[in-house]
């Protein structure tokens, strides 16, 4: 086997595996990142704004300091740090939050500088920047710094020494069919969500969950692995549209309505006036709609024949709706107005809520470091930063925490060098990867399907024992062994992908599910039907995941104490959003 010796290893390349590279590179690392697609056009990255127009955020005084979208001379850092732990309905980890907070600005004022010709539209704390362009400005630095890169190859194992701690990975390599290992000082995992563990998302179709899976295999400790923020105008039809967010891009508040089969509208039968309200007018629509949808198609069975609702758009008159087209230029042209035509044309199109983004993870402290020594994680596959409610913009995110995950692991490697593999680990993870090959003859494809109805059911965006209970037995029941691949040929064999990321997800699934069953009440994008509350007395707790077990660990409240007491949830929302600096 083919074995390739870096300081820091980077798995993914998007926005936070390639800040990451460049971070590491700066502190005196070789560094290599091997990636699942193309280093520079894969990935959430380009998805993020539906690649139209992705928001990073900051507080609003640094932002108008810098001169880019609107800014507010009157905010701070202070009430950014505060608002954002509100906005996680006080789950969040407040030193990854001061972190994110602070460098925010920092990794802002790098994407602008680094484009001259960009003149992003914001406001007070947010610009919006096409996820193409964060993908390009990072590409180009890792280029000037010689970083090497390594293409269509996805995550097998983590690799450990003999010690103990993680030096490096095993990869296949898609093409070819071929195993190699890297053997590192340090790795960063930086491979985005578990989205495939839905039926339905919003993400890429390669966002199985390896990494978080890898860590979990490994024995790194995971925490809120039941957070999952779902996005509710997600298009499930037409079939060549389906997972784009285009209409929540677009939803603004007079001229957008979701109707459900009858054509009615239906907001105001599940929510009170005031939610319905913060729905429209606030950054809370992800969750509120999402409930509202789930009420209405799997409660009431009022849904279309897509399983969702209609999206839809009306004008009063043609001024109306050029005023619209002059706020959103991207829609008079290619797929994005051949999808506006449709709307206007079939007088919506069908939406949902989709899995959208993984607010729980890796757990990781401020130097992006996990449990286990020699291994780092940054962005989506982390947990702790957003707490309940991915509200804040995840770009920066990723962009903060691999800057410092890449500083941090370079620093790691050149203290403790690159420890030798240990050869047993080797043979066992390459062994593992193998086992399709020898055992079932079933179609793994049947088996992600399967994952993907039982995760769906079990931990969609309203979930309560019974479903959860069955659907972990259900999981638990499927017996990875009785599938293989439908082919002997290791180039480009698409079972053995399917058998490898099945893999992942029946390990995330697990994870998800008992951490859900975990957290006996509502809180953020988590809502449970049988404890349709929050629950500030006995749980303001992170659920902590490792070897199978979950450990319930009281939120270290540090500056931000917290009010104590049960509220309901729809209830708790409006209390907690009073209390934001911008409410």
């Amino acid at each position: 086997m083919k074995i390739i010796k870096t300081d820091v290893l980077i798995v993914g390349s998007g926005g936070a595996g390639l800040r990451a590279a460049a971070a590491a590179a700066d502190g005196g690392a070789k560094v290599l990142i091997v990636c699942k697609g193309k280093v520079n056009r894969s990935g959430s990255t380009l998805l993020a704004g539906a690649n139209v127009s992705a928001d990073v955020m900051c507080d609003g005084r640094s932002m108008a300091s810098m001169n880019i979208g609107i800014g507010d001379e009157n905010d701070s850092k202070e009430k950014f740090y505060q608002d954002i732990i509100l906005e996680g309905v006080y789950l969040n980890d407040r030193a990854l939050v001061k972190q994110y907070v602070e460098n925010a600005p920092t990794v802002i004022r790098e994407i602008v500088e680094n484009n001259k010709n960009l003149h992003p539209k914001g406001d007070d704390r947010e610009i919006g920047i096409p996820g193409s362009t964060i993908i390009d400005t990072y590409y180009k630095m890792i280029k000037e710094r010689d970083v090497d890169v390594i293409e269509d190859s996805s995550l097998l194992d983590l690799l450990k020494a003999k010690d103990g701690n993680v030096a490096g990975a095993l990869f296949l390599d898609l093409l070819r069919g071929e195993i190699f290992a890297v053997n590192a000082g340090a790795t960063v995992l930086a491979t985005g969500g578990m989205h495939n563990c839905y039926s339905f998302t919003s993400g890429t179709t390669g966002l199985a969950g390896e990494g978080q899976a890898a860590a979990i295999r490994a024995g790194a400790e995971m925490t809120d692995m039941e957070m999952v923020t779902f996005c509710p105008g997600v298009i499930t039809h037409p079939m060549k549209w389906r997972g784009s967010i285009l209409p929540y891009i677009i939803h603004t508040n007079d001229e957008f309505r979701l109707r459900n089969a009858k054509g009615e509208e239906f907001m105001d039968r599940h929510l009170p006036q005031s939610a319905v309200d913060l729905a429209l007018h606030s950054e809370w629509n992800k969750l509120l709609l999402c409930y509202a949808m789930y009420k209405e198609v799997v409660d009431e069975g009022r849904g279309d024949e897509w399983g969702g609702v209609s999206f839809d758009l009306e004008f009063r008159d043609e001024e109306h709706e050029k005023a619209f087209l002059d706020r959103y230029p991207f829609l008079k042209t290619g797929t994005c107005n051949e999808m506006f035509r449709y709307i206007k044309e079939h007088r919506g199109i069908p939406v949902y809520g989709a899995a959208h983004y993984f607010d729980g993870g890796i757990m990781v402290d401020p130097s992006f470091a996990t449990s286990l020594r020699g291994l780092f994680a940054a962005g989506e596959c982390t947990g702790g930063t957003f707490g309940a409610n991915r509200v804040s913009a995840a770009t920066t995110q990723m962009l903060v925490q691999g800057f410092e995950a890449g500083k941090s692991a370079a620093a790691y490697a050149k203290e403790t060098g690159i420890r030798e593999l240990c050869p047993n680990c080797l043979e066992k993870a390459e062994a593992d990867a193998l086992r399709p090959f020898s055992e079932g003859a079933k179609d793994p494809r049947t088996l992600k399907k399967k994952i993907n109805e039982i995760v769906s059911a079990g931990a969609g965006v309203v979930r309560n024992e019974e479903g959860m209970k069955k659907a972990l037995s259900g999981i638990k029941a499927l017996d990875l062994s009785v599938y293989g691949v439908t082919t002997s040929l290791r180039e480009y064999n698409r079972s053995w992908m399917d058998w490898l990321e099945s893999r992942s997800m029946l390990v995330c699934a697990e994870a998800i599910l008992k951490s859900s069953l975990a957290r006996r009440e509502s809180r953020g994008v988590f809502i449970r039907s049988d404890y349709f509350y929050t629950d500030n007395d006995e749980f303001l707790v992170w659920t902590r995941y490792r070897d199978g077990e979950v450990r319930l660990v009281p939120v270290e409240q540090g500056d931000y104490p917290v009010p104590g007491g049960r509220l309901g949830y729809i209830e708790n929302i409006e209390a907690v959003i009073k209390r934001l600096s911008y409410s």
